[in-house]
């Protein structure tokens, strides 16, 4: 997620996720009405602030919710989210789709894609980001496997295909519903929720909510690598400047804003 502004007077909603039709600045709104999941997209002019529902061209992604959907240029680029088997209604048969849906905003039209040999495992609730042209996914959840996510994917548009990606140092744990924000290089990650790891401090579903912050970074200096290998191979830090010292104290702090707390959803 971007937080830069844009100057664009139009933006796009597919489902849940509200996009604009150009630059990485990407926004996801979960909506849900009558229990019917949807694969509507409909477009907001921003001048005059009126949707309209666009009459979309070629075959339309399956009706999803939970799902993300990320601007690349002139393309939203749609992944995961839950659907039912056997429709646009709730009848606890959920599928969990890994096929990435690619709609083209100049055309108004779903692209036609090809099979990619590596996919991520279908998710929802999961973050994703553009960062140089690419599309990025991190963590989510899958009920049908009753599992939580913390892995990093890593989408090329232009060869259509998917790269697991392992950052160096310790990342977060399996978690959903967390907040990614884009900062010039790095990627500030927020919060979201996980399956409590001690009995009673959940809600009624076994969750909590995090209030962790974790920082990955894209274009690391030397002197931040450096820093990795002092706390990976626990060397001495007696030596070592003052402020280098506090930063790597920083680096190794637990960065709780506050306290675990309870969800208040499943």
């Amino acid at each position: 997620m971007d937080t830069r502004p844009s100057s664009l007077m139009t933006r796009f909603s597919f489902g849940v996720g509200v996009m604009t039709p150009k630059g990485p600045a990407t926004y996801s709104m979960p909506l849900m009405s009558a229990d019917c999941f949807s694969n509507d997209i409909h477009k907001l002019d921003t001048s005059t602030m009126t949707w309209t529902l666009v009459c979309t061209k070629g075959n339309p992604a399956r009706w999803r919710d939970f799902h993300s959907a990320t601007m690349l240029g002139n393309h939203m680029y749609v992944f995961g989210g839950r659907a039912d088997r056997f429709g646009p209604f709730h009848s606890n048969n959920e599928i969990y789709c890994n096929r990435i849906r690619v709609f083209d905003t100049r055309t108004e039209a779903w692209l036609d894609c090809p099979h990619t040999p590596v996919l991520p495992e279908g998710r929802r609730s999961h973050s994703a980001f553009g960062y140089n042209g690419e599309l990025y996914i991190f963590g989510g959840y899958n009920a049908r496997l009753n599992r939580h996510f913390h892995d990093l994917w890593k989408f090329n548009p232009g060869s259509f295909t998917w790269k697991k990606i392992e950052p160096k140092g310790k990342g977060p744990c399996p978690r959903r519903r967390q907040c990614c924000c884009i900062v010039g290089d790095k990627i500030v990650l927020f919060g979201g929720t996980s399956p409590s790891p001690e009995e009673g401090l959940g809600d009624e579903f076994d969750l909590i909510d995090h209030s962790d912050l974790h920082i990955l970074d894209f274009s690391p200096s030397l002197k931040t690598l450096c820093k990795l290998a002092v706390i990976q191979y626990n060397l001495d830090q007696s030596c070592l400047p003052h402020d280098i010292r506090w930063e790597l104290n920083a680096m190794t702090t637990n960065s709780n804003i506050s306290r675990p707390i309870v969800s208040s959803h499943g």
